[in-house]
């Protein structure tokens, strides 16, 4: 039976699953996910509408992505109208906190370089003070 490994995407946070499940196909994964989505929503429908479940081979190749607004069963009393905005609202901040997660890292190591900066110019101040003072000049 083929490997399948579920990534759950919170907001900024992304939670990779690293054991993996095997089910008979595709369609068979796919089920699983809704079913994990449901459960992770369930009385707090409104705060997960942007999660996602990523479906992935054993390759690790994303086959399937579950937006959870999108299996909400508490939206399907709302007018298609009113429906599809919701949805829309979820795809958005999805969209933001993969963007932001994007730039997570990349700001994390400008601030550990800048912090190295800081480390340097402060010793070179040190050794400045301590020549000046050895030359008479301080």
């Amino acid at each position: 039976m083929p490997l399948f490994y579920f990534i759950l995407k919170a907001g900024r946070q992304t939670y990779p699953d690293v054991e993996g499940q095997e089910f008979r196909d595709e369609a068979a994964a796919r089920e699983h996910a809704h079913a994990v989505a449901r459960e992770l929503m369930r009385n707090r429908e409104t705060e997960t509408s942007h999660w996602r479940i990523q479906v992935c081979d054993d390759y690790l190749e994303p086959c399937y992505e579950c937006l959870f607004a999108d299996i909400d069963e508490t939206w399907a009393g709302c007018d298609g109208k009113l429906r599809r905005s919701l949805t829309a609202v979820a795809r958005t901040t999805t969209t933001m906190g993969d963007a932001l997660r994007n730039i997570d890292s990349p700001i994390a190591d400008l601030r550990q370089t800048l912090s190295l900066i800081d480390t340097i110019l402060s010793s070179s101040h040190q050794l400045n003070h301590i020549a000046d003072r050895s030359n008479g000049r301080g």
